[in-house]
């Protein structure tokens, strides 16, 4: 099961190993079936498994391992972690520092980039009469 993060699939392992919680309810959390999160846990799902992880292991770790999934690093690290990769400044020294920091700017848990756009003031909208 070539997965790039096992760490993800043990935090699920355990949450779904607890006396007071279903299959069923952590696959309503994430979305998925109820049948995938058993195959999953398992270690028996037979389909691709990087569709299923870009899918659920963000979540599977912000949800139950207070831990969010950076694509950059391609691990989870902790949500302080990720605020000071995104607030650092521009390497010019280190390549993979700078590679690192173009990552942040658009990943979809900068905080910069899940504010909406401004739309624009009524005396810039073009008209189509």
């Amino acid at each position: 099961m070539g997965l790039a993060d096992p760490a993800w699939m043990e935090v699920l392992r355990t949450e779904a190993a607890k006396p007071d919680r279903t299959k069923a309810d952590i696959a309503r959390e994430l979305g998925v079936s109820r049948t995938a999160i058993s195959l999953l846990c398992a270690g028996k799902y037979s389909a691709r498994t990087d569709k299923v992880q870009a899918k659920i292991a963000g979540p599977v770790m912000a949800l139950y391992a207070r831990r969010v999934w950076c694509p950059h690093l391609r691990k989870a690290i902790t949500p302080e972690a990720c605020g000071e990769f995104c607030a650092a400044p521009m390497s010019t020294s280190d390549p993979g520092k700078l590679k690192h920091w173009a990552a942040c700017r658009n990943c979809k848990q900068n905080p910069e980039n899940s504010v909406a756009a401004p739309a624009a003031p009524p005396s810039l909208q073009v008209s189509t009469i």
